[in-house]
């Protein structure tokens, strides 16, 4: 893990880097996309019955599963993303018979393949709300089982049919560019399983390059199992040892936490820690992961100064309030200045750069001067005074 320290180091000199934390409620602009590949390994401790009865994996048994994920997301809209992804999972179990005889089992192959959307709301006051959803195709068949007899061998690879979910995301992010981020919805998991109401909740102190996450996720079971009466006729699958397929109204709770690094213009890595720390049809464990995105869009501020010819009025600011949410411009009503006008506050250098530092409405407007309240801040480095280039539209 020693090599991890100068790796971050490198990575985070970046001058030009990509944001490096994306909120669960933010879409991807018209037009932009993103390409991801993750990998996880996840390693269990105990199972939990579906009464929340833990038990200990018997010395030298254990159950193992790595998921491999490929997605990919598509900016269609101003506020509307689409996605397609696919999942490739391996499951190893070492387990031991009645007779002692100690049984390697795995199962490896295609998961899922899996559609997605998500549309987002205008943002208010620093906080955007979204509607996202999901469909999930399982193409492999899991065996049923006679339990007198049947290979141990032959295991399971995943939960039976096919899924869908559909909630709600929302984030708020500060000036200073941390976030909170949750979700929260309906998801049918699977044929002859309960569905359940999935959350996920995280915080996020970020930076441009750097950003620490912690978090929790979970699914809280509907218990409307068709089998939560009658148990034993429940059709059998070989779990091995593992509780963590097919069970009956599982619920589980897992705080993770982790960091993400943002390297060049477009490229981001995320590395998460689980732990499943209790539930019910599931087991407790480990799980580790990686995610490597690359994501080319358009940063808003590069969006608005793509439009510098459709400004037809340009200003400067020419007073600043002390809690800089509020400045005076020198133009007014003689200028066809009018309240409720968006102003956009820029940083000239004179060498043809334009930075994009923040938003504004006009409140007040006198004859050769106007009042701006301050709503969006773009890049709080850049710092709100007397100079600053403000440029409107009386289109």
């Amino acid at each position: 893990m020693k090599f991890l320290i100068p790796l971050i180091l490198l990575l985070s000199t970046s001058a030009f880097a990509q944001q490096s934390y994306i909120p669960f409620a933010k879409p991807l602009e018209k037009k932009g996309y993103q390409l991801s590949l993750s990998g996880n390994y996840w390693k269990s401790d105990k199972r939990i019955d579906r009464e929340g009865t833990k038990t200990d994996f018997p010395e030298g048994e254990s159950f193992t599963r790595i998921d491999s994920d490929i997605n990919g997301i598509l900016g269609v809209a101003k506020n509307f993303q689409i996605g397609a992804g696919a999942k490739f999972r391996t499951n190893q179990m070492k387990v031991t018979d009645s007779n002692g005889e100690v049984i390697n089992a795995n199962t490896t192959g295609p998961e899922s393949i899996s559609l997605s959307g998500l549309f987002a709301f205008e943002p208010v006051n620093r906080i955007q709300f979204a509607f996202e959803g999901a469909y999930k195709f399982r193409p492999y068949t899991d065996k049923e089982i006679d339990l007198t007899n049947y290979d141990r061998a032959d295991i399971v690879h995943g939960e039976k049919g096919n899924e869908y979910n559909i909630g709600l995301a929302v984030s708020y992010t500060s000036a200073s560019k941390n976030y909170l981020s949750m979700r929260g919805g309906f998801r049918d998991p699977g044929t002859e399983i309960s569905n359940e109401i999935y959350y996920q909740a995280e915080a996020v102190m970020g930076w441009k390059q750097i950003a620490l996450v912690a978090g929790v996720d979970g699914v809280v079971s509907m218990k409307d199992d068709p089998y939560t009466d009658d148990p034993l006729n429940k059709p059998a699958y070989n779990r091995g040892n593992s509780e963590m397929y097919h069970g009956i109204n599982r619920e589980y709770m897992a705080p993770y936490a982790g960091f993400n690094v943002a390297v060049g213009k477009n490229w981001r890595a995320e590395f998460r820690g689980s732990q499943v720390i209790s539930g019910r049809s599931t087991d407790t464990g480990t799980s580790f992961g990686i995610t490597l995105a690359y994501r080319k869009e358009t940063a808003p501020e590069q969006l608005l100064d793509s439009k510098f010819k459709t400004y037809d009025i340009e200003a400067t600011v020419s007073k600043v309030s002390e809690k800089k949410n509020f400045v005076e411009i020198d133009k007014g009503i003689s200028s066809e200045v009018y309240k409720g006008m968006r102003v956009d506050l820029f940083e000239f250098d004179y060498l043809g750069g334009n930075v994009l530092v923040a938003r504004g409405i006009v409140m007040q407007v006198r004859v050769d001067s106007a009042i701006v309240k301050i709503s969006t801040r773009f890049n709080p480095k850049k710092e709100i005074k007397q100079g600053l280039i403000a440029r409107m539209s009386s289109k």
